[in-house]
């Protein structure tokens, strides 16, 4: 053989080397490889746990602001909430409905939207009516002020991350 040990001298390294490492992992010294450990009162742990995921997108609520001003350029997150809080104007009537939508989409560098938004949560209000008025001044909101006026760096930063916006319309009665 090319290792210079007779045959018979691996065929006892190998069993051996297996009941040592096997009789550490039930001693306690737990399994290394998979990352637990032993508690002296016999339950398994893993000393350092995984870190929770970052989320998934960016998340805020806007809601109506009659007296919310424009905003010039936009540098940060909350400047694009305040953006389109700034454009967004629920329909007229009825006062409270009660609506609410969650809208997800992404945007370019340049502030334009990026492909086609989708309506991910839907909370009927008060009358069936006002459903289509509700989600058309969404949409309107979006044609009317969109591009965002993105500052290069933040353009760049944001470009193709998912923004969740939840529209509620929390007017007093």
């Amino acid at each position: 053989m090319g290792s210079g040990q007779p045959s018979g001298a691996r065929w006892i390294a190998v069993p051996l080397l297996l009941a040592a490492t096997s009789a550490s992992a039930v001693a306690g010294d737990g399994w290394r490889g998979h990352g637990l450990y032993r508690h002296p009162e016999g339950s398994w742990y893993r000393p350092f746990e995984e870190l929770p995921p970052l989320p998934e997108g960016i998340i805020g609520t806007v809601r109506p602001q009659p007296d919310a001003g424009p905003v010039g350029r936009v540098n940060t997150m909350q400047d694009v909430f305040k953006a389109l809080q700034a454009c967004w104007h629920p329909p007229h009537g009825g006062g409270y409905s009660g609506q609410e939508v969650t809208l997800r989409l992404s945007f370019k560098r340049n502030g334009e939207v990026l492909g086609r938004p989708q309506i991910t949560y839907y909370k009927p209000g008060t009358e069936g009516e006002q459903r289509e008025p509700f989600t058309r001044s969404i949409r309107d909101a979006f044609e009317r002020c969109t591009p965002f006026p993105f500052t290069e760096s933040f353009g760049a930063a944001i470009a193709g991350r998912i923004f969740a916006f939840r529209f509620v319309d929390a007017r007093p009665m």
